[in-house]
């Protein structure tokens, strides 16, 4: 009994410090990420500012009550959602933070289903998701030319988050129609191109693009949207605070996660306490 007690205690040590890295990897990542924020006050939004891009993101900004605030540099929030890997699945509830500096177009996103913990990030202009049992087996892992367009097409499209990031340089709009418009993202040497859809209240109704999508461990571009379901007012910005996110297959349409935004904080470059 006396040996078998050790070998717990052991692995149980063992378990505490994989998780205790993990914890620290985790702050050391997003502690790096917001190392040149916030040195320098935010300026605000104008109308000057806004006029660079088509008129129909004008009013868009223009809804979103943009003008007159601050510049968004650093953003954290928090989410809830249903979450599924296959559409044949049932949803399970997803609790999730994630981290965005605006400046350098980076992101870390953290979300737990059960023992399951995922990591989606775009760091230093790479891309990659990874998934563990527990926060220590590694049961998948996603990174390369595909997931740097996957990760860098969904900061373009959670740009509606912090609006103010659709004046930035490294973001280019194309007008299409009435009702719709293409914003393209570059960031070395990486690009990636979604389109907005606007109804006549000016706000994003949906967007969709060209993603890749990893099963097996292979990708396939395929259709990918993400349905406005909600607006809310945060900070005094209106923002989609609900939204789905959907895979449109040739077998159907695959809606793998219903997210809530829940909170949501601009140009506070700090981790939340507990890393909840």
């Amino acid at each position: 009994m006396k040996s078998k007690s050790i070998i717990f205690l052991k692995t149980l040590s063992v378990m505490l410090i994989v998780i205790s890295g993990g914890c620290s990897s985790m702050k050391n990542t997003i502690a790096d990420m917001y190392q040149d924020a916030g040195k320098t006050n935010p300026e605000r939004i104008t109308e000057d500012d806004i006029k660079q891009v088509a008129e129909i993101v004008q009013n868009y900004l223009r809804f979103t009550n943009i003008i007159g605030k601050e510049k968004i540099k650093t953003v954290r929030l928090k989410q809830t959602g249903d979450f599924r890997l296959k559409p044949e699945q049932g949803f399970k509830k997803m609790r999730a933070v994630q981290y965005f500096n605006v400046e350098s177009v980076e992101f870390y996103w953290k979300g737990k289903v059960n023992i399951i913990t995922a990591v989606d990030k775009f760091i230093n202009g790479k891309g990659s998701l990874t998934v563990k049992l527990l926060g220590l087996i590694r049961v998948a892992r996603a990174e390369g030319p595909e997931a740097d367009q996957g990760e860098i097409l969904r900061f373009l499209a959670e740009g509606v988050w912090f609006p103010s990031v659709f004046i930035n340089d490294y973001i280019t709009w194309e007008l299409l129609d009435d009702h719709s418009a293409k914003a393209t993202i570059r960031v070395n040497g990486i690009s990636a191109s979604a389109v907005f859809h606007f109804n006549d209240k000016y706000e994003v109704e949906k967007i969709t693009a060209k993603r890749y999508m990893e099963s097996d461990g292979k990708f396939k571009l395929e259709d990918w949207e993400i349905q406005i379901v909600e607006y809310k007012e945060f900070s005094g910005i209106m923002i989609p605070n609900r939204a789905n996110v959907i895979w449109k297959l040739s077998s159907g349409d695959f809606c793998w996660y219903k997210l809530e935004i829940s909170e949501i904080e601009y140009n506070n470059p700090s981790i939340y306490k507990g890393n909840k």
